[in-house]
């Protein structure tokens, strides 16, 4: 088969321990299969929102368990035809297996997504102890020099920081959500102190990432007129895809009024206007001025600070 397909369905099994929520330890024989036969079907995952878990055995307490059995994958011809497609993991509603919606998006241009520093990482306990530490790292040099290469040092520590602390929120938003739903049904089932801690707990902690997440979307959105109240997560995720919407080039004149509509060409012509603003163009300075300005300092300081 040479052309873009996808296999999808329930699978009836992980392919590792994160994929897993409670119940027996997951070992390397039950998994293994699966991850060769995807291997030798040059398979890929599809990158998903939502949930972490697609099936819940619809049982309590001990014997509760969440897994991820059903997704979907594509071949190398599908994901170079459509590499920026979506999985979404909708509400499991009626049924132990959440339905999932596929989204397949043509070929779009991947851009390297920039550093972008979270306003929410100060609130964390450890921010600043995880700052500290590594900036103490000794770089020899310049002190421009020093300053640069411990931003860079921190610039990759936060990443790797905020991946382990906090993960994907929209993922880990999700399944709380279901988490907290069944620890809702344990508690109306079984009326007990352990259930209602329990329950208590769960609902802290999705409050914890409901902030987290709003906090994103606010710094995302730009708006800094907004006065705090209850949460406005989809208000802000709703405005950052309408800026996204408008900041879109889909098409431009170039100099000679051409229209221009392929990405490369935008690209190109983009790259061209601003080399001609910032190229050097050859004239005659007269430096004679300068001789008016006065001199602060004698021939042998300057050479000293320089």
């Amino acid at each position: 088969m040479e052309k873009p397909w996808l296999v999808e369905g329930d699978f009836n099994v992980i392919l590792d321990a994160s994929e897993k929520l409670w119940g027996l330890p997951v070992t390397h024989r039950e998994t293994v299969d699966f991850a060769q036969c995807i291997n030798s079907c040059a398979l890929t995952e599809i990158k998903f929102t939502g949930s972490n878990y697609t099936w819940w055995n619809g049982r309590i307490e001990n014997e509760c368990i969440f897994k991820r059995l059903d997704r979907i994958l594509g071949n190398i011809e599908f994901m170079q035809e459509f590499s920026t497609s979506e999985i979404q993991h909708l509400t499991r509603e009626g049924s132990d297996h959440c339905p999932i919606q596929v989204q397949c998006h043509a070929n779009q241009e991947r851009y390297n997504k920039p550093f972008r520093f979270l306003n929410f990482w100060t609130n964390h306990e450890k921010f600043h102890e995880v700052v500290e530490e590594n900036w103490k790292i000794e770089i020899q040099g310049s002190p421009f020099h020093i300053v640069q290469q411990n931003m860079k040092i921190i610039k990759k520590v936060l990443t790797k920081w905020s991946k382990e602390t906090y993960g994907n929120i929209f993922h880990r938003v999700a399944t709380m959500e279901d988490i907290v739903k069944v620890k809702e049904i344990q508690f109306e089932i079984h009326n007990s102190d352990r259930n209602r801690v329990e329950l208590m707990k769960a609902e802290e902690d999705l409050r914890k990432f409901y902030q987290v997440e709003e906090e994103f979307w606010k710094q995302k959105s730009g708006m800094k007129w907004f006065i705090d109240g209850d949460r406005n997560t989809k208000f802000f995720h709703s405005y950052v895809k309408g800026r996204r919407r408008r900041l879109q080039l889909n098409e431009i004149l170039d100099e000679q009024s051409v229209l221009l509509k392929d990405k490369k060409d935008i690209g190109e012509a983009a790259v061209k206007v601003f080399e001609q603003q910032f190229k050097e163009s050859n004239f005659n300075a007269d430096y004679a001025m300068i001789d008016c300005i006065p001199k602060l300092i004698t021939v042998e300081q300057q050479q000293r600070i320089d």
